[in-house]
């Protein structure tokens, strides 16, 4: 939005610097044939067309500057210079958010560049912080980028599994990508270790289990175990304790739930086969025995009285009636607006020193404007090195050894306690601790504790080089206890 406001006020701008000097050169030619009445009508078609050319002239130096800097870093990038291209990459992003591309010609250029730079962060075997804010940032606009969106979501699942922070981005992602099966299988294996049994957790199941390469035992028997602890009694229940139970270690469990399914669910033609099965599993069981084990699971919901439903239409017709009222009065409030409002700045006007003053204050905005547009866009195309200041940072004047590495985190104890023993193989200080996020409690895995940040990431950075780590980021140190 604002690289739209820009791009405007530069072509006004523009458009009055270039079309009022064409217009002052051109106009006295032919003032003597036209009259001094139709003077208006040719500054007007100079305005116009000074508007449509200042537009096009803008676009094609943006647009061939894009199409210079993606071809040098599409050099540097198969030469090997992975810095020089990610920099020609980043100056061709700064483009576009100059004044000189318009917004049309962004909305169909800017997503191919984004996709191209998109493409060059995932080739890349170690992934900075910045390209992982512009991976999530670009899948977040483009789910539907079925490449970029499965290279992404496995990289993030060989590196540790998706976390806390991707649960919108993996909803958009699977809602987009529905017949991935690479996608929906890892999101599924995402949500059940969050333990999540919402519509798009059950449909990412239901595609999971759909593929025709068959899931693993221990995802049906964590997923049974999982509509087991909720109770579950309904047909998708039915169906996962009976595909779990032919290997499963919790046979007595499952048999339960089939029991319950059994005794809940109303015989028809789509679920046939399946009662069938269950039928079968408690064959020799009377009915007595079904319903003992069948207490405390859920019954299926059934919908709701369908008489309310026409109520609930007459609330929501009068709601809208009533917001629609509130907007009709808003809005003649705002037509009415403008009268008052002209007679109250005519008079001021009517002044030959008032308007030389205006004219005065508008001629120095229009020049204060185009040398701050010229400025900013010298910025974006030419890039000028500056020494970097070393920054100093105070020594902590009373705590010792606040910072440590946080190298991953889960929501399964045991899943923490093995990595520690990994790293603590490896000769590492590692230990994990509890915490509480979101209303879910995470085992954090962390390494050792550090006197500054600089000495922790140097550390970290010597750990992901060895390849003993994945990633890490700086935390404040908690003693274990």
């Amino acid at each position: 939005m604002l690289s739209f406001f820009k791009h405007i006020a530069a072509r006004l701008w523009l458009t009055v610097l270039f079309g009022g000097a064409a217009s002052l050169w051109a106009l006295p030619s032919f003032q003597d044939r036209i009259g001094l009445a139709w003077t208006p009508l040719p500054v007007l078609l100079i305005m116009v067309v000074a508007f449509v050319l200042v537009g096009w002239a803008t676009n094609r130096w943006g647009l061939s500057t894009v199409q210079h800097l993606i071809h040098e870093a599409g050099i540097f990038e198969r030469d090997g210079m992975v810095a020089e291209a990610e920099t020609r990459f980043q100056r061709a992003l700064a483009v576009f958010d100059s004044f000189l591309i318009s917004p049309v010609a962004k909305k169909q250029k800017a997503v191919p560049l984004r996709a191209r730079i998109a493409r060059f962060y995932l080739a890349r075997a170690s992934k900075s912080d910045a390209a992982e804010r512009f991976l999530v940032s670009y899948l977040h606009t483009n789910p539907r980028d079925e490449e970029v969106a499965e290279s992404w979501i496995e990289h993030v699942d060989n590196r540790g599994g998706l976390r806390e922070e991707h649960q919108g981005l993996a909803y958009l992602i699977g809602r987009a990508q529905p017949q991935n099966k690479t996608i929906q299988t890892i999101l599924a294996r995402y949500y059940l270790m969050l333990e999540r049994t919402d519509f798009p957790a059950l449909q990412t199941y239901r595609r999971a289990l759909g593929a025709k390469e068959k899931v693993s035992a221990g995802f049906l028997n964590d997923l049974a175990a999982l509509f087991l602890q909720e109770r579950r009694a309904d047909e998708w229940a039915l169906e996962i304790y009976l595909k779990a139970m032919e290997k499963s270690e919790q046979r007595s469990a499952i048999l339960k739930g089939i029991a319950a399914c059994v005794r809940w669910i109303s015989p028809g033609e789509r679920n046939k086969s399946q009662l069938q099965q269950a039928h079968a599993y408690l064959e020799g069981l009377d009915p007595v025995d079904i319903k003992k084990m069948s207490t405390g699971f859920n019954p299926p919901v059934e919908p709701s009285d369908k008489r309310a439903l026409p109520q609930s239409r007459r609330q929501r017709a009068s709601f809208f009636e009533s917001t629609g009222a509130v907007l009709k009065t808003f809005y003649e409030d705002i037509i009415a607006a403008p009268a008052w409002f002209l007679r109250l700045v005519r008079r001021p006007l009517q002044s030959t020193q008032s308007r030389k003053v205006l004219a005065g204050v508008l001629l120095t905005v229009l020049v204060a404007a185009v040398i701050a547009l010229l400025i900013n866009t010298a910025s974006h195309l030419i890039k000028v090195e500056k020494p970097v200041a070393r920054k100093v940072e105070k020594a902590p004047e009373v705590i010792t050894d606040p910072f440590t590495l946080q190298v991953a985190a889960y929501l399964k104890p045991t899943y923490a306690q093995k990595y520690v023993e990994q790293l603590q193989k490896q000769g590492l200080d590692a230990y994990w601790r509890e915490a509480i996020s979101a209303d879910k409690k995470w085992y954090q895995v962390r390494i050792s504790h550090f006197a500054d940040k600089k000495t922790a990431r140097d550390f970290g950075e010597s750990l992901k080089a060895r390849k003993i780590i994945d990633d890490y980021y700086v935390a404040n140190y908690i003693p274990p206890k």
